[in-house]
């Protein structure tokens, strides 16, 4: 998959109607696209995505109540802060 249509995916995805217009979780993301695209691009292209500009990435509120199976599928920023949420902008 290329990052251009990685972005499409995204976008379409974030679009679905979640918990929010344009929100949606990083571990859902993943899942979703899992079939068609290896993780380290996956992580490459959310974090290219929110150079871009195109996508805000948050933290969850209570991060210590997620499971390790949905930790492991978060991303880290270069802090170490664990990223959850993924906002199209």
């Amino acid at each position: 998959m290329n990052y251009d249509a990685f972005k499409a995916d995204v976008r379409e995805v974030s679009q679905r109607g979640g918990p929010a217009p344009g929100l949606v979780a990083l571990p859902e993301l993943r899942r979703t696209l899992a079939e068609r695209i290896a993780r380290q691009e996956f992580d490459a292209f959310v974090l290219r995505l929110h150079a871009d500009g195109l996508v805000h990435l948050m933290s969850h509120v209570e991060p210590e109540t997620l499971s390790h199976e949905i930790v492991r599928d978060c991303l880290a920023d270069e802090t170490g802060l664990l990223l959850y949420w993924l906002r199209w902008l």
